[in-house]
């Protein structure tokens, strides 16, 4: 595991409750300041992820956060926080009957 010391700009929060067969398709969080090759913003751009209720989890689609490139799974836990680069393509899909709560966060190490 990797880790920094480092001052960070928080550049957008936001909150998401997922209910039952809710989900996100594979996406980043890049968007075209960070793709700016003079800038070169993309490689200092994280995403965070707070799981404040991972709801229910005994069903067939437990809300698994799913990374790809390369291909990883996390079944969140609540309290869980993740941080991976933002660049990276990332979904869930849940199916559970109870509400899922997350707070995510985007932001820069300076």
């Amino acid at each position: 595991m990797k880790y920094f010391n480092s001052d960070v700009f928080v550049y957008d929060s936001f909150f998401t409750i997922f209910g039952a067969g809710g989900g996100t398709v594979p996406h980043n969080h890049l968007n075209s300041r960070d793709r700016d090759s003079i800038l070169s913003l993309a490689k200092q751009k994280y995403s965070l992820v707070y799981y404040l209720s991972v709801g229910d989890q005994e069903c067939s689609e437990p809300g698994i956060l799913k990374f790809y490139e390369p291909s990883e799974e996390v079944l969140p836990s609540e309290g869980l926080i993740t941080i991976f680069p933002a660049g990276r393509y990332h979904n869930a899909v849940y199916g559970g009957n109870t509400d899922r709560v997350i707070i995510g966060v985007n932001f820069y190490s300076l």
